[in-house]
């Protein structure tokens, strides 16, 4: 916090003296005209006295041969030499630098520190909490401690809110991807009574019956599929499972008519790069049969 306040009272000393500078220079000119002013008086004043005493001086033949007029060009001569800067610098009038511009500047420069921080002092207590909500908290775990890290976290969020049948849905998935296939199952249970049996809960009930059989289509799991299919037939997951049971099962044909029906489709959910790698491998399956 000193380093921040010193730096802007640095910047606000820059500030003002480059503001006030200038009218100070010009204050200070306008002080030495008076100065000037005499000088101007004083030439003239000489060239006076020195006129007067010509007038006295040469004789009447000179005045009749022009000499005392040519003396007098030079001395008018010399006094417009002695003039002439002062002259000069007449033709622009010196006026008197003003004063408002620079108070309120003065003004503006010292308001605006304490303002700008009362209203974004907050910043770096922003910052820390950026960098804090960005942090990996899973930093140094390994895939089991992270499953059961965000399964805690799931569990407390379901004491919180036990109707959050978003919550209960990814709990489940979380069981589902540990191996906990009962408890997934309870899961997809409690979420259907939250939400209704849609496409996605039966899916997901089929998914983790399948897995439960050891990657096996069972009767149920099929069943489930395909009532899945009946309510949303493009439902990506119900499809992708029904394919990857066939390949599985050396069906490489009707595994590819799925998958190239999900990239016709061109459905965002699905990774185009992947699907199609899977066909090419399922055509060099089918062809070495």
């Amino acid at each position: 916090m000193m380093v921040f306040w010193g730096g802007v009272a640095l910047a606000a000393g820059l500030i003002l003296l480059i503001i006030w500078l200038p009218v100070i220079r010009s204050g200070s000119k306008h002080k030495h005209q008076p100065a000037a002013d005499i000088r101007d008086r004083t030439n003239v004043g000489l060239y006076q006295q020195q006129i007067a005493l010509a007038d006295k001086q040469f004789s009447a033949q000179e005045k009749q041969s022009g000499m005392l007029d040519q003396f007098k060009q030079e001395l008018s001569l010399s006094l417009l030499q002695n003039m002439q800067p002062q002259d000069n610098s007449r033709q622009i009038p010196a006026q008197r630098p003003s004063w408002v511009m620079p108070i309120l500047m003065t003004l503006l420069v010292l308001l605006i520190p304490p303002v700008g921080f009362s209203l974004f002092g907050q910043y770096a207590e922003s910052v820390d909490y950026s960098r804090q909500a960005n942090t990996d908290p899973f930093v140094g775990m390994d895939i089991e401690q992270i499953q059961d890290r965000v399964v805690t976290e799931l569990q407390q969020r379901i004491r919180q809110s036990p109707g959050d049948s978003e919550a209960w849905f990814m709990l489940g998935q979380r069981y589902l991807n540990s191996n906990e296939f009962d408890n997934a199952l309870i899961a997809f249970e409690r979420v259907a009574k939250l939400r209704g049996n849609d496409a996605e809960v039966i899916t997901a009930k089929a998914a983790t019956l399948y897995y439960q059989a050891g990657q096996r289509m069972t009767p149920q799991a099929q069943a489930l599929i395909n009532q899945a299919l009946q309510l949303e037939p493009n439902q990506v997951t119900a499809l992708m499972l029904q394919a990857s049971d066939y390949f599985l099962n050396a069906q490489y044909q009707q595994a590819i008519d799925i998958w190239q029906q999900l990239l016709d489709r061109d459905n965002p959910q699905i990774n185009r790069a992947k699907l199609i790698e899977a066909i090419n491998m399922a055509r060099m399956m089918s062809s070495t049969k």
